[in-house]
């Protein structure tokens, strides 16, 4: 986060200066939010948009292999330009990172960058050989350089190699895949400097707390563990029942005296019936005030990143993700990350992508866990008991009190002004 992100005024100044003569290369809104998962080290060790070789890791192995003591010489290798000749530098270690971060680009702007590379004098190296330093300025729609990459690696943007891998599904009226879709051809790929970090303005700022700040406040707290849950929908009984029962586990399970949950509603991009961010957050604020969450036992910190939709694949960036900011364990339930497809949907139109199991399942068997460093905190499906208004497990001496009723519903339910 400190090597990524400036803070010093007086440098970003001058960045901002340099970026005046560099080409510019716009970001949307989801970009943006990628940008500041980069820089954060939410997807650390990623230092910058994909290069086309780590692309191929990550579609292929949900992961990207590393070297951190530089033992095989291969401790930048997802910094260094694709050599497709090279067969022999490999990394020891294996990181999960299992979902596409990449920058598209048109035509236009792979143009504009290659013709700024080719006028660009190599300055000389240590070694008194020349070194191509290149650099391309990143703007968002109103303008502003949000950051500097360097040395950028253009490629062609092989869009359903990219969506088939990831998603496992064709289905061009999947908002995700639709965005990727309506992208430029090409991808650019290179590490990248923020000039400050990313701000919204939108009076949520103050809940986005970086994988350092979160660091900072467990420990204030003296937690002994952090266990994250996810959310991108307003809390409702069934997640407070699994947040509840997870400091429990925790407890009971696995001997920890002040277990710490991690509220960490998913910030960045979401479908349009979505229910927007400050919605959720405000409301999730508002039961931690009411006492339904135990506010000495509760943080809530936003999580930057787009929602992609991708199921089994999207769920272990999840994990990982909020491993980098602290998290020993992850809730994680039933269909994950999951959606209906569309009616454009090849295999499943109006119907679930993916099997409700198989999230759950490919995250317990991912690189994410390899090394034992994060565990899950898994649940079955539970039911709402009409007796005393409580979601638990279904109690099999009485199974007409319990009525199976998902978040899905509950959403439909409110939209059609049913009274619970």
């Amino acid at each position: 986060e400190d090597e990524l992100t400036l803070t010093d005024k007086a440098e970003i100044a001058l960045a901002r200066e340099e970026a005046r003569a560099l080409p510019q290369v716009l970001v949307s809104d989801i970009e943006v939010n990628w940008l500041q998962v980069i820089g954060e080290g939410w997807a650390a060790p990623l230092r910058g948009f994909l290069r086309e070789g780590p692309l191929m890791q990550v579609l292929h192995f949900n992961s990207l292999v590393t070297d951190p003591f530089n033992r095989t010489g291969a401790e930048a290798l997802s910094e260094q330009a694709t050599d497709w000749n090279d067969y022999k530098t490999r990394g020891v270690e294996r990181v999960g990172l299992s979902v596409p971060i990449v920058l598209p680009v048109t035509e236009y702007t792979k143009n504009a960058i290659e013709a700024h590379r080719a006028s660009s004098s190599p300055s000389p190296a240590a070694n008194g050989e020349k070194k191509e330093v290149s650099k391309v300025a990143l703007v968002d729609k109103d303008g502003r350089v949000l950051a500097l990459l360097t040395n950028p690696e253009v490629y062609p943007f092989r869009k359903e190699e990219v969506v088939t891998r990831c998603f496992g599904a064709v289905d061009k009226g999947h908002p995700y895949i639709s965005h990727l879709y309506r992208s430029g051809d090409w991808l650019v790929g290179g590490e990248v400097q923020l000039l400050g970090k990313v701000r919204y303005h939108d009076g949520l700022d103050k809940w986005r707390l970086t994988p350092k700040e979160l660091y900072g406040e467990f420990e204030k707290r003296s937690a002994d563990v952090v266990y994250a849950f996810q959310t991108r929908n307003p809390t409702h009984a069934g997640h407070a029942y699994l947040m509840k029962t997870g400091l429990e586990k925790l407890k009971q399970e696995h001997g920890f005296k002040k277990p710490l949950l991690w509220l960490s509603p998913l910030g960045g991009w979401t479908k349009d019936d979505d229910v927007p961010l400050d919605v959720r957050v405000k409301q999730h604020q508002a039961i931690i005030d009411a006492g339904m969450l135990d506010k000495a036992t509760t943080v809530m910190a936003i999580w930057p990143a787009p929602m992609i939709y991708g199921g089994p694949t999207e769920v272990q960036f999840h994990a990982s993700s909020r491993r980098n900011g602290g998290a020993a364990f992850f809730v994680v339930g039933r269909d994950a990350a999951g959606m209906k497809g569309s009616l454009e949907a090849e295999a499943h139109p109006g119907d679930d992508l993916y099997k409700g199991e198989h999230a759950r399942y490919v995250l317990q068997m991912s690189p994410v866990l390899e090394d034992g460093e994060m565990g899950l905190i898994s649940f079955d499906k539970f039911f709402y008991d009409t007796t005393d208004h409580e979601m638990k497990a279904m109690d099999p001496t009485r199974p007409n009190d319990f009525i199976s009723i998902s978040g899905s519903k509950m959403r439909a339910l409110a939209r059609q002004g049913a009274t619970p």
